[in-house]
């Protein structure tokens, strides 16, 4: 029974300490990109996905514009403080980026993994 109370008292000091919550510690100041796997829809110039963030996270989407495709990168970073505690929650976010020009007939791609992407 000691030894389950030891474990169990790690456990609650990692807790306290924000360690116990994954992605709130494990992203860099400049973030880290994720593949984009919800829908992307486009509305003018205007692209819009939601992606999972958790208690200390922001989410951002950014274009890279050429003639034939438009190439969109998800980056998610920690926003936690130093001292500050992470909320325990995970919900998705809605990012957008606004881009110089319409989609028309250039193809959406995920700059993380190369995939075309398809808009609604």
């Amino acid at each position: 029974m000691r030894r389950g109370l030891r474990y169990a008292s790690a456990g609650l000091l990692a807790l306290a300490a924000g360690l116990a919550l994954p992605g709130c510690d494990s992203l860099t100041d400049a973030g880290t990109t994720r593949p984009i796997s919800r829908p992307v829809t486009v509305q003018g110039r205007t692209i819009t996905t939601t992606t999972e963030v958790g208690g200390c996270q922001s989410a951002r989407l950014t274009a890279q514009e050429n003639g034939k495709s438009v190439s969109l990168t998800l980056k998610v970073k920690s926003t936690r403080k130093s001292g500050e505690a992470c909320p325990a929650h995970i919900g998705l976010s809605p990012v957008s980026t606004t881009l110089r020009q319409p989609v028309g007939s250039r193809s959406l791609l995920d700059a993380t993994t190369g995939s075309t992407l398809s808009a609604h």
